[in-house]
């Protein structure tokens, strides 16, 4: 939601807040008008004070009650109002005695609406003028008891009137704050829990993207590694297919069983993706027959294995296995019919896993792409550190080490 259309809502909920005070004042304005026919009807038809002092009573009384409809509007101006409407009030012959509500509940809305500090200052202000003019008033010889806004006192005792007027102002602005305060904290937990929500939504994107760079990752490794042997087999197959049958014919066996392999490989894909602990997935107790599948494409692929053989965590198992299964696949496609050297270390605080490999019969090309990244990140994600570059002899080295503080 843009800026613009916050502010129009706002502007709509202020004026909707107005009009709704606008129809409580004119409501209960209305029902103030009522008692004039009302007394009329307890006095035969009389009313117990002088025509023009019920009307100025009446008008005071009406004037107080239609304030509250500027009380959101301008809630410092209706405070004022109030206050002064009471204060003529009291110098009118006589007061109806609900006049002064409007003091009352436009002190709780400046409380509620307006900053702490504006608000204490209003409600001070209004409260000290209030005091002034009923001392002034009473003084003057007016009755100030009819108004509720001094608390029944007839203004003789100018302690009392300052108590009064003091409680007038103060027990609803107290009432405002607290509630402004809880608004405040209510507001602040729900734009807590909206943040925790977004949040927990970018978690789950963050987790739904690395696990397709998981995916991406284990697809890359299968199909780089197996279909690639595949497709070498297969150029072979074609070529001694009527030069020598029977070897052909082995050609295709190894084909067969390369791709059994490669099904074997993508069910355990499925299968970690299904149940990451049915301990499916690849490891580097399968180096010796990825090393055997790469020797029966026609590699010459060495393996060496020094050091205790202990148990591995399971994503630095899969790490390093998924690293000598591309880096046979590089010494493959880039450095054809070139040995391969695969050395496996278990030191006692890291592993060590190395597969170089000699120049091929095309020179050394850059190994780039996502394989490199691929091994990088897995590496990488283990706390590994990975080494790859050309040899001095026009080889490629692929070395990594990975930290073996953690095992399963």
């Amino acid at each position: 939601m843009t800026r613009s259309w916050r502010a129009a809502l706002a502007r709509l909920g202020g004026r909707t807040a107005t009009r709704r005070d606008t129809i409580v004042a004119v409501a209960l304005a209305v029902l103030g008008l009522l008692r004039l026919p009302l007394a009329l009807l307890l006095n035969d038809g009389v009313f117990p004070q002088a025509g023009w002092v019920i009307a100025c009573a009446t008008a005071a009384s009406t004037a107080d009650i239609s304030i509250l409809a500027l009380r959101r509007k301008a809630p410092r101006t209706a405070l004022a109002l109030a206050t002064a409407v009471v204060l003529a009030a009291t110098a009118l012959p006589a007061a109806l005695l609900p006049t002064g509500i409007g003091v009352l509940v436009c002190a709780y809305t400046v409380a509620t609406l307006l900053p702490r500090r504006s608000a204490v200052l209003a409600l001070a202000g209004c409260a000290a003028g209030h005091a002034a003019g009923g001392a002034l008033s009473a003084g003057l010889g007016a009755n100030v008891t009819s108004v509720v806004t001094f608390w029944a006192n007839d203004g003789t005792d100018l302690l009392d009137l300052v108590q009064a007027s003091v409680a007038t102002f103060a027990i609803p602005g107290l009432i405002g704050l607290y509630v402004r305060a809880n608004r405040a904290y209510t507001a602040e937990l729900a734009a807590r829990v909206r943040h925790l929500e977004v949040e927990r939504e970018l978690r789950a994107e963050a987790a739904a993207a690395e696990e397709r760079a998981r995916i991406a990752r284990e697809l890359h490794d299968i199909a780089a590694h197996d279909l690639s042997a595949i497709v070498v087999q297969a150029g072979a197959a074609d070529r001694l297919v009527e030069r020598d049958p029977a070897a052909a014919r082995e050609v295709m066996l190894a084909i067969r069983a390369q791709g059994r392999r490669t099904l074997t490989a993508l069910r355990g894909l499925v299968g970690v993706m299904r149940a990451p602990e049915d301990g499916s997935a690849p490891a580097l107790s399968g180096v010796p027959d990825l090393v055997a599948a790469a020797v029966d494409t026609g590699m010459d692929v060495s393996l060496a294995v020094h050091g205790d053989d202990r148990a591995l965590d399971a994503a630095t198992d899969l790490a390093a296995y998924r690293l000598v299964q591309e880096a046979l696949t590089n010494a493959r496609q880039h450095a054809g019919g070139a040995p391969v050297e695969v050395v496996v270390d278990y030191l006692p605080a890291e592993l060590e896993v190395l597969v170089r490999n000699g120049p091929g019969r095309h020179g050394t090309e850059p190994r780039s792409g996502h394989g490199v990244l691929g091994m990088g990140e897995r590496v990488r994600l283990t706390g590994g550190v990975l080494a790859v570059g050309p040899t001095s002899g026009g080889g490629w080295l692929v070395e990594a080490r990975f930290p073996r503080t953690r095992e399963r």
